[in-house]
């Protein structure tokens, strides 16, 4: 399969129904790598906060990121609605994270590089109705697509003014061709961005945050 179309057609796949959503930073911002400490393995291995969207990541080994909009008071944070309640407490570069089962995970800042398409993007009026509302977000090496339900993301690698999938998840044999089959090219004018895949098909994104 095309990944520049797996691309599209995970994101045209996503459950849920979108809708209006306030984008905001947090104290949160950027990347978190669990340092090994706590009283148990967490699920995730790798937290990535994009204004109010949280994405975290299983494994190494099969680099996709879930995510899901969050909110929080000065000692909790809930994501996804209710799917995730945490307690949390920042020292230094460490975000120590408390969860629902008095579990307690150590979080150490990392760098996370800028993105040259960095932010959340919003799918346009220009676009078919069925994707109005719904959003990509670019972080450092990663792309996400969601909804106000679920995001679902991966590692991407830039080239000029396009983008494929990492290595990672297409194999380190794969050809030229295959590269430039599985690229997605974008173009910014302002505020407002186009992605268009191999095909031709194209998507008109409006920057949020």
């Amino acid at each position: 399969m095309k990944r520049a179309i797996f691309l599209f057609a995970v994101f045209c796949a996503l459950a849920g129904t979108a809708g209006a959503q306030q984008i905001k930073a947090s104290p949160f911002e950027g990347r978190w790598v669990w340092n090994g400490k706590g009283t148990d393995e967490p699920d995730f291995s790798e937290l990535i906060f994009c204004g109010n969207v949280m994405m975290g990541l299983f494994t190494e080994d099969y680099p996709v990121y879930d995510g899901w909009f969050f909110t929080y008071t000065g000692s909790a944070i809930n994501i996804g609605g209710d799917y995730y309640k945490w307690e949390y407490r920042f020292a230094g570069n460490v975000l120590t994270i408390t969860d629902e089962y008095d579990d307690r995970y150590f979080y150490t800042k990392s760098v996370l590089e800028k993105s040259p398409i960095e932010g959340i993007w919003k799918i346009s009026e220009k676009t078919n109705d069925e994707l109005e509302g719904y959003y990509f977000l670019f972080t450092g090496n990663i792309i996400a697509m969601g909804d106000e339900a679920e995001f679902e993301g991966h590692k991407i690698e830039f080239r000029g003014r396009t983008f494929h999938p990492s290595l990672s998840l297409l194999g380190n044999d794969v050809t030229e061709k295959q590269l430039a089959e599985e690229s997605i090219e974008y173009r910014i004018s302002g505020r407002s961005m186009i992605l268009k895949n191999s095909e031709g098909e194209e998507i008109t994104v409006t920057k949020v945050y």
